[in-house]
């Protein structure tokens, strides 16, 4: 896959390709999607809060937010890319019986990579987490449930990213790598899970 092309893609286009007997796209640039969309669903809520007298003395920080979710809907279109070529490339390698491909150097640059990619995407969903949980006062609270819907779904980007991570993880040779993953998996659950329960209403 060449990159942006998933970017290019028609919303049929993209269903249909993750629906094919393939290995790309799969798992992981759907997970990337999802976090474009959470991104999407964000800068909305801010779209439709701009403007308003009752939230003017906010306008500054939804300006500001509203830069943080364009460079995260670009960026992780650009992360959808990058995983399934990332995984198209160890699919490749499997086909090579594995005491010989343990001795590549290009097999551990892929299981690398495997792991690099969707940790990229589970380290933007956990920014976007983040941004969002800022907003529930300073927004329109007949947007709450898209704000809701928009957290849910950089939530479930990140666990469906880290499951990637989680499943490649025992194909790295160095131990240390290993712990330093694991460490990370749980890291990025235990953020995940304390930024999407904040509220998104008013108390």
């Amino acid at each position: 896959m060449t990159q942006t092309q998933i970017a290019k893609m028609t919303v049929d286009q993209f269903v249909t390709a993750l629906a094919a007997k393939q290995p790309v796209p799969g798992g992981g640039a759907a997970a990337a999607c999802i976090l474009a969309q959470a991104a999407a669903l964000g800068s909305m809520v801010i779209a439709y809060t701009l403007g308003k007298p009752k939230f003017e003395q906010h306008k500054s920080r939804l300006e500001n937010l509203e830069m943080i979710f364009i460079g995260a809907r670009i960026d992780a279109l650009d992360l959808a890319d990058r995983d399934a070529n990332a995984y198209l490339k160890l699919n490749s390698l499997w086909k090579i019986p594995a005491d010989q491909r343990n001795a590549l150097p290009e097999w551990h640059d892929a299981v690398n990579e495997a792991i690099a990619a969707p940790s990229a995407i589970a380290d933007l969903s956990v920014a976007v987490l983040a941004a969002l949980a800022t907003m529930s006062k300073i927004t329109s609270a007949q947007l709450a449930s898209d704000l809701r819907i928009a957290q849910l779904f950089a939530h479930t980007a990140m666990e469906s990213a880290l499951l990637n991570v989680q499943v490649n993880l025992p194909q790295l040779s160095d131990t240390a790598a290993r712990t330093s993953g694991e460490t990370f998996l749980a890291t990025r659950r235990s953020e995940g899970a304390r930024l999407v329960a904040l509220p998104t209403t008013r108390s």
